[in-house]
């Protein structure tokens, strides 16, 4: 059975450093971590109540103002995929809440839905701490690049390439990452994609975002967009 951490424990500082907020009230962050398989605690179900909605609210917004031109259903099919229970689970494991959430059982720590329904509680815990904007920033921050690129064609850039080097049969593209400066909680990544022999670089917000977009500048260099 996982340990109940004291709210001042020092773990808590490594997941605020990479959810990129640290909260005045350490307290609702160790509510949001607290799973509802530890009985006569009181768990992270409310919190999580309360941060699916942010959530959805924040992703439908972003959304709506950056696919301008879309109908209803393709807003939906993005929609879906950015709040789905994988999505959320690959971004707990990003933050590294496997490690900090307080299970009954140690299985339940890498669990996708105890994991999705930990990053839920953790946002809603930011919006009780912090407000809207501060909810705002920080989903943006983790879900800005899903927003912005892969979404906007049914299958992302890496897929693409992926299966563009095949047809072609051309090398398995690699990526490296070249370079990464900024702060801890708001780094840029320089990476790059080789994929036949030929080089494409690019940055990003995060090392996936920017594998994205090397792969995006690989296929539009080489006059290949009309492939995929």
């Amino acid at each position: 059975m996982s340990k109940i951490l004291p709210d001042t424990h020092p773990i808590y500082a490594q997941l605020e450093e990479k959810l990129g907020y640290s909260f005045n009230n350490k307290e609702i962050l160790a509510e949001a971590l607290q799973h509802p398989s530890l009985i006569g605690t009181k768990n992270n179900q409310r919190l999580e109540f309360l941060g699916d909605r942010v959530i959805g609210l924040v992703i439908a917004d972003a959304l709506f103002h950056h696919l301008r031109d879309e109908r209803e259903g393709k807003l939906t099919h993005c929609y879906a995929q950015c709040v789905s229970n994988k999505r959320l689970a690959k971004i707990g494991r990003h933050l590294g809440l496997g490690t900090v959430l307080s299970v009954q059982n140690e299985v339940l720590a890498d669990n996708d839905k105890a994991l999705a329904d930990a990053v839920e509680a953790v946002l809603g815990a930011v919006w009780c701490d912090g407000g809207i904007e501060s909810a705002q920033r920080v989903i943006l921050l983790h879900w800005g690049d899903l927003v912005t690129t892969s979404i906007e064609t049914d299958k992302d850039f890496k897929t693409q390439l992926q299966e563009l080097a095949h047809r072609r049969d051309l090398t398995t593209p690699v990526y490296n990452i070249v370079d990464q400066i900024g702060v801890a909680h708001a780094p840029l990544f320089k990476v790059s994609v080789t994929c036949g022999g030929t080089i494409a670089i690019a940055e990003g917000k995060s090392r996936r975002a920017a594998e994205q977009m090397a792969a995006q500048s690989w296929i539009a260099n080489n006059n290949l967009k009309g492939e995929t």
